[in-house]
């Protein structure tokens, strides 16, 4: 048994944990360059923590050498069984409090962290507080800052305002949006027929395609499926089931490969090979 794991169980210890000396502390989480092996393949939620009182800016401790302290999860948390988990959000330079039992030697538990305000600066040093960001995490204009308080951070280009101050005086204007969908904001009446305005026209699969026109799948599928009836209405039907084709080339509803396949079953009459060779029937499965 190693010497953190008798730390629980041994009944000769006098260091047995809980039973004597057990202690809060509050620490700092050092950078990540110094404890990338749990980062990269540790096990559990881990981190490196320099403690106040036990390490100082002027000690000759390095943080590759600093112990570990292990995060206690709250019941929310989920411990992973069935799938239920949610992940640490614990940062390089994150100030955090802990508990532990048996003396300076025994293992430690982070339970809680300090959230870091407006007036953090981020700073060097054996107890400085870097930037959050590390490795492929990289900083953007997302958040004014990297704090966590009462008034939080905000969105650049955006001014929010307390719910209480918002009312119909200071909304945006609306005016330009609904010009847009053919209403005149100072007409007079109840706007009833919005949903029918905001849904797009949907194209009927039997309208007839016109060469140089935007078409439909369904357009292009009746196209395949009733060429006896369109042979009434085309003179050529076999250019013009291919102009419908190469049309949805343009608009990349077919790639080209199949739609030149297609084309080919056309030219020999074939309409059925052509619409299965474009839209395969889906692949049937069993339970």
């Amino acid at each position: 048994m190693n010497q953190e794991g008798s730390q629980y169980i041994d009944p000769s210890r006098r260091s047995l944990y809980g039973k004597e000396g057990g202690q809060f502390w509050i620490g700092k989480i050092v950078a990540y360059a110094d404890q990338e092996e749990q980062l990269d393949d540790g096990f559990g939620w881990r981190y490196k923590v320099r403690i106040l009182g036990d390490n100082s800016n002027t000690d000759q401790i390095e943080d590759s050498y600093l112990s570990y302290a292990t995060v206690l999860l709250p019941t929310t948390a989920g411990t992973g069984a069935a799938f239920k988990l949610r992940s640490v959000r614990l940062s390089q330079g994150d100030m955090v409090f802990g508990v532990r039992g048996g003396g300076t030697a025994a293992p430690k538990f982070i339970i809680g962290a300090l959230p870091r305000t407006r007036k953090t600066t981020n700073s060097s040093g054996k107890f400085g507080t870097p930037k959050g960001f590390y490795g492929s995490l990289k900083e953007n204009k997302t958040l004014s800052g990297e704090f966590n308080e009462q008034i939080g951070p905000e969105t650049p280009g955006v001014t929010p305002l307390p719910p209480k101050t918002y009312n119909k005086s200071n909304k945006d204007d609306s005016s330009e949006k609904l010009s847009q969908l053919g209403y005149d904001r100072n007409q007079d009446g109840v706007i009833d027929d919005a949903e029918k305005k905001l849904k797009p026209p949907i194209t009927a699969v039997d309208k007839r395609f016109d060469k140089g026109e935007s078409i439909t799948t369904g357009q292009l599928k009746h196209i395949l499926l009733f060429p006896d009836r369109g042979k009434d209405e085309v003179k050529n039907y076999q250019i013009y089931a291919k102009d419908a084709i190469e049309q949805a080339i343009v608009q990349n509803l077919l790639p080209k490969d199949i739609a030149n396949k297609m084309i080919k079953s056309i030219q020999r009459n074939d309409y059925k090979s052509a619409l299965l060779i474009g839209f395969p029937p889906p692949t049937p499965t069993t339970e």
